[in-house]
This record gives structure tokens, C-alpha cells and sequence, in this order.
């Protein structure tokens, strides 16, 4: 097939498919009213899905389309294995240890999204931009801000400074004139 995602697709949805066990082809064919043969192609990677099946089908999984693709990628990494004799509770408990809610875990769900080839990633894409830009306009506001409360500060210093030397300089015009008056007597 050489479509990685309609290849991850297909490792997800095999992998949920088998923890469902005997039958569940034949209920997701008749859930979703999909062509069994058709879905059989699908599963066996003689033909790729169409993007609308994709999505009802991770739908029925409840996943979202883009989360269906990336548990397809970690199947594919054997970072998530079926374990013969458990249920598909075991899927949920590894879904959940591998999405977690840490920094490298969500890097790792954007990197997930973006390489994902779809439309999704080019939103997400746009969304980083945007955001990125944003912070960066903050950061440069920020400095300028700094920068003007400095100046703000150095002009008060000079302000105090002009006034003492202009009190020091009244003194002194002021001395200058009662020496004067005093020689003149």
C-alpha cells in the first residue's frame, strides 16, 4: 500500500479490531453500515480507506481521527502490544500510559499531528505559528516596556539632579548678590 497513514489507520484499527475478538469485524461493518468485503480490504491492506470511513471509524472507536493515527504509529513502534488473554480494557490502560499529560508527551503528540500528512496537522501547524508569534511579540513588548520604565527612571534622576543644581545655583546667585550689596556699602 507505501500510504503511511492509511498503513498507521490500519494498524490501529487491526489492533482495536483483535482486542474486541471473534466477531468484531462483522459488528463495526454492520455499525457503520460499511461493505464487509470493503472492510475486509481495508483491514488486509488491499485497499485504503476512504478519509470519511477513517473517520467514523475512529469515531465508533472513540477516538479522534488524528488519536487513531497516532496509536496506529505506536503499534507500529511496539510501543503498544496486545497481550493474549486480556480484554480490551488492556488497549485503554496502555492508551492512557502512553498519552500522558507531561511536556515530552504532548511534544510528542504535536510531532504526531504534524507528520500526520493531514489537515489537522496543517491547522495545528498555523495554530504554532500563530501562538509562537504572538509570545514573541509579548517578549518584545515586554523589552521595550522594560526599556522605557529605565528611561523613565534615569530621566527622573536627571529631573532631581537638574533641580538640585538649579537650587544650588539660585544659592549661589543669591550669595553673589548680598556680597555684592555688602561691598557696595
Amino acid at each position: 500500500m507505501n500510504n503511511p497513514i492509511a498503513e498507521q489507520f490500519r494498524a490501529a484499527l487491526n489492533f482495536l479490531l483483535q482486542q474486541e475478538g471473534r466477531g468484531a469485524q462483522v459488528r463495526l461493518a454492520l455499525a457503520l453500515n460499511i461493505d464487509r468485503g470493503y472492510l475486509n480490504a481495508v483491514i488486509k491492506g488491499r485497499k485504503p480507506a476512504a478519509e470519511e470511513i477513517r473517520l467514523k471509524i475512529a469515531d465508533h472507536f472513540g477516538m479522534l481521527y488524528e488519536e487513531m493515527l497516532a496509536f496506529g504509529r505506536r503499534v507500529q513502534e511496539g510501543l503498544i502490544k496486545r497481550e493474549e488473554g486480556k480484554g480490551a480494557e488492556v488497549s485503554e490502560v496502555e492508551i492512557e500510559n502512553n498519552s500522558g499529560n507531561g511536556i515530552s508527551s504532548k511534544i510528542e503528540q504535536v510531532r504526531e499531528i504534524l507528520e500526520s500528512g493531514t489537515d489537522y496537522g496543517q491547522t495545528l501547524s498555523s495554530l504554532i505559528d500563530t501562538v509562537h508569534q504572538a509570545i514573541m511579540t509579548g517578549r518584545k513588548n515586554r523589552k521595550i516596556e522594560d526599556r522605557l520604565e529605565e528611561i523613565e527612571r534615569r530621566l527622573e534622576l536627571v529631573e532631581k539632579e537638574y533641580a538640585s543644581v538649579k537650587k544650588v545655583a539660585q544659592m549661589s546667585k543669591k550669595n553673589i548678590s548680598k556680597e555684592r550689596r555688602s561691598v557696595s556699602k
